[in-house]
């Protein structure tokens, strides 16, 4: 109170250099609970011979929480009620009685809050708390619950009601809050209230970074100017969320005042009702507001949500963390785990196919639970095409394979195989991404879908949707995150016998897809603008940041493709490391071994192959060192030198060998050491199916395959690996302490330098 006082004197003072001349007092309300209880107040009221009535009684009570609840206190006493009392307890403060007096300058206080809350204004300006409803203490929320239910969801819209409450009839409400009330279902009645009671004289659309304190895309502003009156004229919007930062914001602000800019829009708010929700779309032309008049999307397909199972943690698991014999993924009778679509990467098209549910008996363990929730089971295991509900980078929709449970972060649309490729080809276009940007650009849920126009049209080419998914399904298989997958794609072209050879054809292949995706996604925006009539209204063009493919293989640097070699080689080490596991095999595409239990016999048989046939072995005993040094046979460094050479020859070993560290920046074993357990952690979501076991100071490390993990694995660890290791340490300083006596000058300083890092371990 005291800061906004000052402020208030140093703004008089710019404009009136003997303002502290005067005897000024800025007007500032700083909230003071009242202390006195109900009785107390009746007991008062009762003394002061002065009727105490229910509305001023309600008053007082809301005013025992002031601090709380602040200036969304709206008195039902009028003004005239509030002063009488208040020149009644001023008159009696005189009085003999103590007790009286402290009751009488408590109650003066409390009934000074009323009056200027009761009181009615030309202007009110306001940045109000943002604050939703999980923030809020319990009696703040079961307040605003009960006083606020148009606005409940958030403070800041809380303050926009309150504020419209308090003015005079033409009087104007400025504001700024964020943009959510233009747009969420929570707030559609209090839109609709704004819209038909209110004039929208000017709106600020800010969006993101409009203060330079507060980065990042989470906060998104809007700021604009309300009167009361009912609307009769065209308001003025200004569309600055595409400004990156406080500084362009200000200046394209000032530009259009002056004189008129793309950014600006006159447009009544009328408008705003003949759209589902009722958003706040003033940037909308009236052709585009014709497309809401199209029948919706439900007449061809049916939005939906999933379920909940009321325990992820035991019915939920990413794929390659289960026993594949039980799963849907082997084609079993009888299946314990189903594929499962949930939320997870932003994708189009194709992909995120990575969890399972356990649904055995069509889920009967779920169903009996009683916090778990079965919805809309009939388009299980159906084909469907679902969607991200919110992102940064936008909305993308994938095609669904039959055979998918639905979770309810994973919301699906259920359509004929007729309208499966039209539709997904509508929803991945602009014109649907524009639609998405006018109903829901918060969170899509299959609630707002349903009110999605859609136009049956024979212009869409279907097999143009097709291309896009098959390109898009090629690269979710050629990535370890699928249970498709077959084998690094380093490994595809045959016979060839450089691995640089190999990285360029890769590179050539998976930039000519990415192009040619590009390609296909620009021609069904071509299609889509056509047949909803908004040529003059949408860009075709595509950004390349937009196309979902190659993401972690590259990144776009001055509008190019680049490709990252790191990457692609950790990709390859990966596959290295499955296969000296026997995950995988360069005997056999796919998956070899994946669960639980299984060993190289099992391995042997599935690749059907003798050993003596075979390229490559996998690691018998399920346990990898990796060390400082190749202290062991199975070193992982020297089973990953066998492994290139079966991968790529003989006669280029050394060639390739250091094509690999080149593109990893890094020596392959100091790469094993320092950064291989790091990627996998990454690479698996945090959920390894290699597992490290290491010493505490992490000098000695083993990997070991989850699903070959048998009860004599950690015995074999200790025995077989650690205890030697030691042994083979403690002959080591021997030889160092001799060549410390013995040899060269030279050798004696790098026998001790050795002896001393071991000492370390």
């Amino acid at each position: 109170a005291q800061l906004s006082g000052f402020a208030l004197l140093m703004k008089a003072r710019e404009y009136n250099r003997r303002v502290f001349r005067k005897e000024l007092k800025p007007n500032i309300l700083c909230y003071k609970d009242l202390k006195l209880t109900e009785e107390e107040i009746k007991e008062t009221f009762t003394q002061l011979k002065v009727e105490l009535t229910d509305e001023l009684l309600f008053d007082l009570k809301n005013i025992q929480q002031a601090t709380n609840l602040g200036s969304l206190i709206s008195p039902h006493s009028d003004t005239t009620s509030i002063q009488a009392v208040i020149d009644k307890v001023i008159s009696s403060k005189s009085s003999s009685d103590v007790f009286l007096r402290y009751r009488l300058e408590e109650l003066e206080v409390s009934l000074e809050h009323l009056l200027l809350l009761s009181n009615k204004y030309h202007c009110v300006v306001d940045n109000p708390p943002y604050m939703g409803g999980g923030n809020m203490n319990k009696q703040l929320c079961d307040w605003v619950k009960t006083n606020y239910p148009n606005s409940k969801s958030d403070l800041m819209a809380c303050f926009m009601e309150v504020g419209l409450s308090t003015l005079l009839p033409n009087g104007i409400l400025g504001m700024i809050n964020q943009h959510s009330w233009m747009f969420l279902s929570s707030y559609e009645i209090l839109r609709d209230k704004l819209i038909k009671k209110y004039q929208i004289e000017t709106l600020l659309h800010l969006g993101s970074r409009t203060f330079p304190e507060i980065g990042g895309e989470v906060v998104q502003n809007a700021a604009f100017t309300m009167s009361n009156k009912k609307p009769n004229k065209e308001g003025f919007y200004l569309r600055l969320i595409g400004c990156k930062s406080s500084d362009l914001k200000k200046t394209k602000t000032l530009e259009s005042i002056n004189k008129p800019t793309k950014l600006g829009h006159f447009c009544h708010q009328n408008e705003f009702l003949s759209i589902y929700r009722k958003p706040i779309s003033y940037w909308l032309s009236p052709n585009f507001r014709k497309i809401f008049k199209e029948k919706s999307i439900t007449k061809i397909g049916n939005p939906f949500t999933g379920l909940q199972t009321g325990d992820k943690e035991q019915y939920q698991r990413l794929w390659h963390e289960v026993d594949l014999n039980k799963s849907t993924i082997d084609n079993i009778i009888n299946p314990k785990w189903f594929p499962f679509n949930t939320g997870g990467q932003v994708l189009k098209w194709f992909g995120n196919n990575s969890f399972l549910i356990n649904w055995s008996n069509s889920g009967e363990e779920i169903k009996n639970r009683k916090n778990s929730v079965i919805r809309n089971e009939k388009y299980y295991l159906k084909k469907s095409i679902s969607w991200n509900r919110r992102s940064s980078s936008g909305v993308k929709f994938r095609l669904v394979e039959e055979g998918f449970v639905y979770d309810q972060a994973g919301d699906a649309l259920n359509t004929s195989e007729e309208y499966l490729y039209k539709v997904l080809g509508y929803l991945n276009s602009k014109v649907s991404q524009n639609i998405i940007g006018v109903t829901a650009p918060v969170n899509l849920t299959a609630g707002d879908l349903r009110f999605f126009p859609f136009i049956d049209s024979h212009e869409i080419q279907l097999e143009t949707v097709r291309d896009c998914v098959s390109i898009s399904k090629k690269y979710w298989d050629v990535n370890e995150s699928s249970w498709d997958y077959i084998t690094n794609p380093l490994l595809i072209e045959a016979g060839t016998e450089e691995i640089s050879e190999s990285y360029e054809l890769y590179e050539q292949f998976w930039r000519n897809k990415f192009f040619l995706l590009h390609k296909k996604e620009q021609e069904l925006n071509c299609q889509n603008i056509k047949i909803y009539g908004l040529e003059d209204e949408i860009n075709a063009d595509i950004l390349y940041d937009d196309i979902t493919i190659l993401k972690e293989e590259t990144s776009i640097v001055n509008d190019e493709l680049v490709f990252d070699q790191n990457e692609v080689f950790s990709q390859f080490i990966s596959f290295a490391v499955g296969c000296m596991f026997g995950r995988y095999s360069l005997d056999k595409e796919g998956l070899i071994l994946a669960s639980q239990g299984e060993t190289l016999q099992d391995y042997l048989s599935k690749v059907k192959k003798e050993e003596s046939e075979m390229s490559f072995i996998p690691d018998e005993d399920n346990i990898i060192p990796i060390l400082d040094d190749e202290w062991f046979e199975d070193d992982i460094v020297g089973r990953f030198h066998e492994f290139l050479r079966a991968s790529f020859g003989d006669k280029n070993f050394e060639k390739n060998l250091s094509f690999v560290e080149d593109s990893l920046g890094k020596d392959i074993r100091k790469y094993f050491v320092k950064d291989f357990y790091k990627d996998h952690i990454k690479r698996y979501k945090k959920r390894p199916i290699y597992w490290m076991f290491s010493s505490p100071k992490g000098s000695f490390n083993v990997l070991v395959y989850m699903h070959r993990y048998t009860p004599d694995t950690l015995n074999q660890i200790l025995n077989g690996y650690l205890n030697e290791y030691r042994e083979k340490l403690k002959t080591r300083i021997e030889i160092l302490d001799h060549l410390m006596v013995s040899g060269s000058p030279s050798e004696q300083n790098k026998a001790s330098k050795e002896k001393d890092k071991i000492q370390l371990i």
